[in-house]
């Protein structure tokens, strides 16, 4: 915690006090300190939609233990609305979350389609959409997916993406 501190005030450092409190969420994940000062430090670094899910739980938290000051501190961070590619960013590290982190191909779609909806090119929310039809047993409705995903690849001229589309697409649904 003191590395933490030190580093985002006195050194003015927020990247390597984030590194500090997340190695120390780590050891305890309802570390209530850690919670609020990686949110501010997620901030001050530059990465406001990671920074609004630890809002969100730095808020539960005050609420529980009744810190108003600190529960009031949160809820002004979280009234400050997100940009696009905040709100895209922050949807599809729930999404990479639900897939690879929880093991949960249905809950990562829906989160995939919600930046879909956002932004209808994203060339990483199609690949993870079909990637996780695939593993919630949809195979029909991720192949579409997956020559979208073929075409954008190309464009890119990204070839171990498009190896990977290539292959999935010889599979049929």
């Amino acid at each position: 915690m003191k590395a933490g501190l030190d580093a985002l005030s006195a050194k003015n450092d927020p990247n390597s006090a984030v590194i500090q409190f997340r190695k120390l969420l780590a050891l305890n994940p309802n570390h209530y300190g850690a919670t609020f000062q990686l949110a501010s430090a997620l901030d001050r670094a530059g990465d406001p939609a990671e920074a609004r899910l630890f809002w969100e739980k730095m808020l539960a938290m005050a609420e529980t233990v009744k810190d108003e000051p600190t529960a009031a501190t949160a809820r002004v961070r979280l009234q400050r609305p997100l940009s696009a590619a905040e709100q895209q960013g922050t949807l599809m590290k729930a999404g990479l979350d639900a897939l690879y982190s929880r093991r949960d191909p249905s809950a990562a779609a829906a989160e995939f389609r919600k930046v879909l909806l956002l932004n209808p090119t994203h060339y990483g929310a199609t690949y993870q959409l079909a990637t996780a039809l695939d593993g919630a047993g949809e195979p029909g409705e991720a192949h579409p997916l997956w020559e979208t995903v073929l075409k954008m690849a190309r464009s890119y001229s990204d070839q171990p993406t498009a190896d990977t589309a290539r292959a999935r697409l010889a599979r049929n649904p």
